[in-house]
């Protein structure tokens, strides 16, 4: 009898071990890894970095390497290292795709650095870390914090079917972002919305006029279990657009001290002078100002060039599933 006991037991434990990999397991990054490194690009010192590093995300129809071309000046004068993402078809393909170039950067960009990494990400950019790191859980060890602005996290009321084709397709990631889309039932139907120990933070504008809504009892870009700072709570009466966003010296200061503290940013700790100037520290404001006035007319331009569906993507069975 003891030794049917002993059997039982050395079976139900292997059927624990087998239960609790298979649950861990993250799904294998499919995306070709030339194109993964050809997409990953770092300014400063990375390899062995005395100040932590932060990996810029952008947002659908963007690059990354514009994003830091533009967030340069604040980088200047915040001297911590920077890597950035340049997503497929300029961030407009199929976000479960886009994701592995992310989940690719951080592993390697953590690895150069020898410590963890922050996130600064805008719209679809805010979104993409929260699907790395839901999916993929063990990159909570290598980022520190996240700082999510104007993300599209429950997706947008905001019709994007005026800028899409005659013929009514859209790129992938449009469809993927819209509210009540298959990808982000399946995403909000995880647990957690701001996984792992990693110290989540967003930022959203009142004005923002692409990701909507911002007020009321479930703002779209709010996460449960973050720091959710709006910009005209810090600001009472500032002007702010989406893609302003992520230049505003609201959202940039989130970062510093997010970055400097344990745990998120604290609306409370931000400089006293945060209010008296619009944008970042170290950003030029008419540079700044002319940047935004054409960027939307920038981003518009890139729709015929990138590839549209009729329909959403299928969800992936990694994304149904819960980790």
């Amino acid at each position: 009898m003891w030794m049917v006991r002993l059997w039982l037991a050395v079976v139900g434990a292997l059927s624990c071990l087998t239960f609790a990999g298979t649950a861990a397991a993250a799904p294998a990054l499919k995306v070709d890894r030339t194109e993964l490194k050809a997409a990953f690009h770092c300014d400063g010192k990375v390899t062995n970095a005395s100040k932590e590093p932060v990996m810029l995300s952008t947002g659908t129809l963007g690059t990354g390497g514009e994003l830091f071309a533009t967030l340069q000046g604040a980088f200047d004068a915040y001297p911590h290292p920077v890597c950035y993402v340049d997503y497929p078809d300029f961030t407009t393909a199929d976000i479960q795709d886009s994701v592995q170039y992310l989940v690719f950067g951080l592993r390697k960009m953590a690895r150069m650095a020898g410590r963890p990494v922050a996130v600064y990400g805008i719209s679809q950019g805010a979104l993409l870390p929260r699907v790395a790191l839901t999916y993929w859980p063990r990159l909570a060890r290598k980022v520190t914090d996240v700082i999510a602005m104007a993300g599209t996290q429950h997706g947008t009321t905001v019709d994007a079917g005026a800028v899409c084709s005659s013929d009514g397709l859209c790129p992938p990631a449009f469809l993927q972002q819209a509210a009540g889309s298959n990808f982000l039932k399946a995403l909000n139907r995880q647990p957690d919305e701001s996984p792992g120990k990693t110290s989540w933070t967003t930022v959203r504008t009142l004005d923002d006029e692409v990701v909507q809504p911002q007020t009321g009892e479930h703002p779209t870009s709010a996460l449960k279990g973050a720091a959710n700072l709006v910009i005209q709570e810090v600001c009472p009466g500032r002007h702010t657009s989406h893609i302003g966003a992520v230049y505003d010296s609201v959202s940039f200061a989130a970062l510093v001290d997010a970055v400097a503290h344990k745990g998120p940013a604290r609306a409370s700790r931000l400089p006293g002078d945060v209010c008296s100037h619009k944008y970042a520290t170290g950003l030029d404001e008419q540079q700044t100002a002319a940047t935004l006035a054409s960027s939307l007319g920038v981003l518009l331009a890139r729709l015929p060039l990138v590839p549209k569906v009729a329909l959403e993507p299928r969800v992936r069975a990694w994304v149904k599933r819960r980790p």
